[in-house]
């Protein structure tokens, strides 16, 4: 019986992504997606997140004419919700995972942001270079490591090289971000190591979601570190941790 509510949650979730990708290769249906930041059509089957505190903050935070990175911007929630009703406002949308990259560039076309949102197909790391990405059968676990991606009852489908490059390289070739939304599983550490300059430079607020279940705890130890040596307080709230420099 104890091993009843894992298997109703690997079949239900399997059989969801599996009708979610249907709808984006074939562009069957799009739905009005409603978040604290704004609403926005796509092609997710469910709203998402419909009740994001993080989201919330991240656009309260967020000027008019801000530069937004959206570091594992997934099929682009959050970068679809800053851009949508704030014209001036430019998002660069960091995501490696080729398919979920292919399903962010869906939705930001069928709201008419492609001038808005840059979307980048890679990922960010300690080092420019390739790397391998573990592609989960929950596609949201999906990450640079076997442990993000199989966690929950998941398990590994495929392995892909992707391009990765560091945080550092990405602002020097510009634009300078005025806020850094970060959600990248276990990839925490490496993403900050990679753009230590900037963080110490340009000194970006940051919001970063928080990854424990199934994660090894050093990960955010390690982030914690290397934030406060470069000069951040850490505001630690429910699923995320608001990051500035005083």
């Amino acid at each position: 019986m104890d091993r009843l509510p894992s298997l109703v949650r690997r079949l239900g979730y399997r059989s969801y992504f599996r009708l979610v990708a249907l709808n984006y290769q074939y562009r069957l249906v799009t739905r009005s997606n409603h978040t604290p930041a704004g609403s926005f059509w796509c092609y997710e089957l469910v709203n998402r997140p419909g009740d994001d505190p993080m989201l919330a903050t991240v656009s309260e935070s967020c000027g008019p004419s801000d530069v937004v990175y959206d570091v594992g911007a997934n099929v682009g929630i959050y970068a679809l919700a800053l851009a949508g009703d704030v014209p001036d406002r430019r998002l660069v949308a960091f995501e490696p995972s080729p398919q979920t990259a292919s399903h962010l560039r869906a939705n930001v076309e069928v709201n008419g942001l492609e001038d808005q949102i840059h979307v980048r197909a890679q990922g960010l790391g300690a080092e420019s270079g390739e790397a391998t990405f573990y592609v989960s059968t929950y596609p949201e676990l999906s990450g640079f490591d076997r442990e993000s991606a199989t966690r929950w009852e998941a398990t590994v489908a495929d392995t892909v090289s992707v391009p990765v490059i560091t945080l550092d390289q990405v602002v020097r070739e510009g634009p300078e971000p005025d806020v850094v939304k970060l959600d990248v599983e276990g990839a925490g550490p490496d993403v900050l190591a990679g753009g230590r300059d900037t963080l110490e430079s340009v000194s970006p607020p940051l919001f970063i979601e928080v990854h424990e279940e199934g994660l090894s705890g050093k990960r955010m130890a390690e982030m914690r570190t290397l934030l406060e040596e470069v000069g951040y307080h850490i505001d630690e709230r429910e699923g995320y941790w608001c990051c500035t420099v005083s």
